[in-house]
Order: C-alpha cells, then sequence, then structure tokens
C-alpha cells in the first residue's frame, strides 16, 4: 500500500475511530467525550463522513474533499477544521485506508485530536502505520471464516505479536454463571490449566476489570499484590511467569471476554501501553463477537443441511418454470439421479402428462399468488422407467412481495397409496366410463376426478381440485350429508345411496353414490373413493 508516514499521531494521545467507506462511523473509543462532550453510542450517531453535519459549514467542503482523496488517492492525509458547535476549538483528524490482500477497501482507520484555538499542528514522533496493519490483520483472520475457535486462536497469536508478549489466553463470559470460561490458551501446564480453567468474581484483583472494564496490570508477580489468591499465584511464578495483563473484551459496551497476556520477566506497563491494551480490547471483542455469528451461522447452516439429508420426505425449490434448483437426497434417491443431472432437470422430466397438466395449473395459481392448502398427488417417473406416485406440498418463495419461485415438500406414496395406485395408472380408462369416479384425501378435499365425473356437475377436471366433496351436495340434501354420510363414513368407511346433486351453474338432479374409505394399519383413512351414477328420479332409497 501506498501510505505515507507524515503527520501520524500519537496513538494514546488522540481519539481512535474506525469509518466505513461510505462514511458512516463503526466504532470510536470512549475518549470521544474528551472531544465530543457525548457518549460513543451517541458519538455513532452524530459523526457521519457523509453528510459532515459535525462540521463546521465553512469547513465541509475541504473535510469531504479530504475524505475522498483518502479512499481514491489510497493515501494518508490529515486535515484541520472547526466543529459546528464549539467556538474556539479546532479539531483534526488522520485517515489511514486499510485494504485486503486482494487492494480491496476494507475500512478506515483514523484518529481525532483536539487543539486549542491558534496552536499549531506539530508533528508528532509516533508512527502507528504497523499497529494499524496489525489491526488490519485481525480483521483478516475473521473474514477466513474458520471455526470460532481456531479464529480466536488465531488472534490470540496475533495479540501477543501486537503486544510483544509471550503467553496469553481468551477467557468468554458464561452468561448463565456470570464466570469468564477459558476458550483458548498458549501452551500451558495441566496443573495451570487446572487451576486457570475459569475466572470468578474470587479473582479480587480482576475485579475493576469485571465491574468496570479497566485494565489491570501486574508488573511483578512476586511483589505483594492485594487480594491476590497464593495458591494461583504460586502456578503462576511457577509457570515462569513474573508479570501480566488483564484487559476487557468490550461488545457494545458490555464485557464479554478477558484478554490475558503474560511475560517471563518484570514488564513495567506505562499509561501508554495501558490505552493500547484497551484500544486493542475493543477491537478485539468486536471482532471476537462477528467471529461467533460467523461460527454460529456456520453451524446453523450444517444443521439445517443434515435436516434437509436426512429428512425421510423429498425437500425440492424449483423456478416458475419448473427448473430445479435444489433437492435433498432422499429426492435424488427416489429419482435415482445424482446432485449434478438434477439441477440440469426441469420438473416435467419426471411426470407424465396427465400430472403435468395439473402441475402446470396448480404453479400458474401460485404465480398469480393464490395459496394453495391442499396437498396434490402427481405420478412421477424414475429414471429406470418405474412410476411413483407422490404427494406434493407447496409454497411460493416471495422476493418483494411477489412470487418468483416454489419450494415444496414431497412423500413417496407408492406403498401407502397401492389402491390409489391403481386408479390414476388406469387414468385415461377411467375417464372413458360413464360414472363418476374422485379420488379425495382424508379431509375429503378433492386431489382427482375423471373427466365423467367433472363433466357430470358441469366442472372442469382442473377447477374440482382442491375442493372439497360436499361442493357435489346440493344445499337443500346438506342434511343428509352431515347426519348420515358423514357418520357412515366414519363408523364403517362405507356409504351407498341417493343423494341430490348440485351442478356448477346451481341444477340440482338425483346421483346415486358408493364411497368407500382407505384406511392406513391403525385404521385412519388415508384416501376416500366415490363413484358417482346419474339418476333420473330420487327413490325412498335417498336415505339409506
Amino acid at each position: 500500500m501506498n501510505l505515507s508516514r507524515h503527520g501520524i499521531p500519537d496513538i494514546f494521545e488522540s481519539t481512535h475511530f474506525l469509518v466505513d467507506k461510505n462514511g458512516k462511523l463503526m466504532y470510536v473509543d470512549k475518549t470521544c467525550e474528551n472531544i465530543f462532550n457525548v457518549l460513543p453510542d451517541e458519538c455513532l450517531d452524530m459523526i457521519d463522513f457523509s453528510t459532515l453535519e459535525w462540521v463546521h459549514s465553512k469547513d465541509r467542503d475541504k473535510v469531504r474533499e479530504n475524505f475522498q482523496s483518502t479512499i481514491n488517492e489510497d493515501a494518508c492525509s490529515k486535515i484541520e477544521y472547526n466543529l459546528a458547535s464549539m467556538e474556539g476549538i479546532t479539531l483534526s483528524h488522520t485517515l489511514f485506508p486499510i485494504h485486503d490482500n486482494e487492494g480491496k477497501l476494507v475500512s478506515i482507520h483514523g484518529f481525532f485530536e483536539k487543539h486549542q484555538h491558534d496552536n499549531f499542528l506539530e508533528l508528532e514522533k509516533y508512527n502507528v502505520f504497523e499497529i494499524l496493519e496489525l489491526f488490519n490483520q485481525i480483521s483478516l483472520i475473521v473474514a477466513r471464516e474458520n471455526p470460532f475457535e481456531k479464529t480466536l486462536s488465531e488472534l490470540l497469536d496475533k495479540v501477543l505479536e501486537i503486544t510483544k508478549m509471550e503467553s496469553g489466553s481468551i477467557y468468554i463470559l458464561n452468561r448463565e454463571t456470570g464466570n469468564y470460561i477459558l476458550t483458548v490458551h498458549s501452551t500451558f501446564s495441566e496443573e495451570f490449566l487446572h487451576k486457570h480453567s475459569e475466572i470468578t468474581r474470587e479473582w479480587k484483583s480482576l475485579l475493576p476489570l469485571m465491574d468496570e472494564g479497566k485494565v489491570v496490570v501486574i508488573q511483578d508477580v512476586l511483589a505483594p499484590v492485594p487480594y491476590a489468591d497464593t495458591g494461583r499465584k504460586m502456578s503462576e511464578i511457577n509457570e515462569g511467569f513474573r508479570s501480566f495483563a488483564g484487559i476487557p473484551l468490550i461488545i457494545e459496551n458490555s464485557i464479554n471476554g478477558i484478554l490475558m497476556i503474560s511475560s517471563s520477566g518484570i514488564h513495567e506497563f506505562t499509561e501508554l501501553e495501558k490505552r493500547l491494551f484497551s484500544i486493542i480490547g475493543r477491537q478485539l471483542g468486536n471482532f471476537i463477537k462477528q467471529a461467533n455469528l460467523i461460527d454460529q451461522l456456520h453451524k446453523s447452516r450444517e444443521i439445517h443441511q443434515d435436516l434437509l439429508d436426512n429428512a425421510a420426505d423429498i425437500i425440492y425449490t424449483h423456478d416458475l418454470k419448473g427448473n430445479i434448483l435444489s433437492m435433498n437426497k432422499a429426492g435424488l434417491d427416489t429419482l435415482l439421479m445424482d446432485k449434478k443431472d438434477i439441477l440440469r432437470s426441469n420438473m416435467r422430466d419426471f411426470m407424465t402428462e396427465e400430472s403435468q397438466e395439473v402441475a402446470e395449473f396448480v404453479i400458474n395459481l401460485l404465480a398469480q399468488g393464490e395459496e394453495i392448502r391442499f396437498p396434490v398427488i402427481l405420478e412421477v417417473i424414475r429414471t429406470d422407467g418405474a412410476r411413483l406416485f407422490i404427494e406434493f406440498n407447496i409454497q411460493p418463495i416471495l422476493e418483494d412481495g411477489k412470487p418468483v419461485a416454489v419450494q415444496g415438500i414431497a412423500r413417496n406414496l407408492d406403498k401407502r397409496l397401492k389402491a390409489e395406485q391403481n386408479i390414476l395408472i388406469f387414468n385415461k380408462a377411467l375417464n372413458l366410463t360413464l360414472d363418476g369416479i374422485d379420488v379425495s384425501d382424508a379431509d375429503h378435499n378433492i386431489t382427482f376426478i375423471n373427466e365423467a365425473g367433472a363433466k357430470m356437475f358441469g366442472y372442469s377436471r382442473m377447477e374440482l381440485i382442491g375442493q372439497h366433496a360436499s361442493i357435489f351436495y346440493a344445499e337443500e340434501d346438506m342434511s343428509n350429508f352431515n347426519e348420515n354420510v358423514m357418520p357412515a363414513m366414519k363408523k364403517y368407511g362405507y356409504w351407498n345411496g341417493l343423494i341430490l346433486g348440485r351442478k356448477k351453474d346451481g341444477t340440482a338432479f338425483p346421483v346415486e353414490v358408493t364411497l368407500n374409505s382407505m384406511m392406513d394399519e391403525k385404521g385412519e383413512p388415508l384416501v376416500n373413493l366415490a363413484i358417482f351414477r346419474k339418476r333420473n328420479k330420487l327413490s325412498s332409497e335417498k336415505y339409506q
């Protein structure tokens, strides 16, 4: 990168911030209170490089140009300007564009400095270029999307590189117990790990960290330390530690973890180092939150994929033209296909002509925004030529409220519906008979009707799919349906008699009906078969 090292401020005397390429403030440390007289959360809402409302109106153009030049020219830049709400005080900031390994802008790091009016800006002695680069490397570690603990381990190694300490560990807060659990660590003895597996409130020396979010440092373990646990202290001495620091990992102003770093020699921690540790803790806290979310997302995807792959039912998606977008293992096994070939296929490739007609009708309903509340039974042809009957339950996939694709769960009914299979196999023959024949599900929703049956009642076949079987009964005959037909079907699974039928145009006519329920092993109805025969007149047989 072409980053100028001219005019880089002292990181420990300035307010560190992070902004995205659109100018939105993503992070600012708590010293912003000393500049803007507001809390960090309020500062996040106030500072926006796209609007610059916090900058005096006379300086906004040059600040805007400075921000754009940082992005476009890939160079550090520093500028001084007046604030909109504070007379007599000027502010300066230094911006550092940070890119990933492919040269893409990731974010912009920067530092605010507050100046009394008429003071000249002086060139600072401290070069923070290396520190910013290391922060950028930390963000790239998270971007690799490795498992959470591997990411934490790599973050720990990078922090030890930044702080030049020898060993360390990261403890993550257990919100149920309030204790901090050792999650990743350097190489320690088993005895040490046993004594340091959790940080509790018994660690008195770390209470300022846990209660107030302060960095805690022990310059020499051998020196008297208030509230120090003697056994734990001896364990640290035996492990070769002489000094260590406890750093709060802060996420959205809450302490969510503790970073412990140590050295085998006596280390006199300066205030500047403590400030750096505090910045690292906040940065690391945000990165850990991001890494944890990524890890949870991956695990959720893995669980979801595992459920899909091990589901007994077929789960699939296709576009509105029938082109298959995805299918789980159960579907692939049913059709005897592999994943590569299925993604080149269309739903029509596996259906009989009759089933294609029904499927196209249902998809057209979905495309028009209609809700399909009933399962559809279709005949499917496998790659080996075998024919199966599949029950499809489908829902639209919406984008901006409009259907763009279809998702569905399908179940192989071949073994359970042998009787219905025989009816559908001889579909053409059934369409030649003068009797009306329909098949409905356990709730009496129509899933199949032959041509003669639809014509008898004045409908097309497609109009009747999904309708309740009561559509065939005239209103004046509904008492017969409710008091005789339904009770007999529930008790015996069979009924035969005369009804007063109702055509689509409302015309009533006499019909002889034979009803049969096909039961499962538990005696529960699976499907209902109805045969209609037109009669010239009603008789006393009506209520048999």
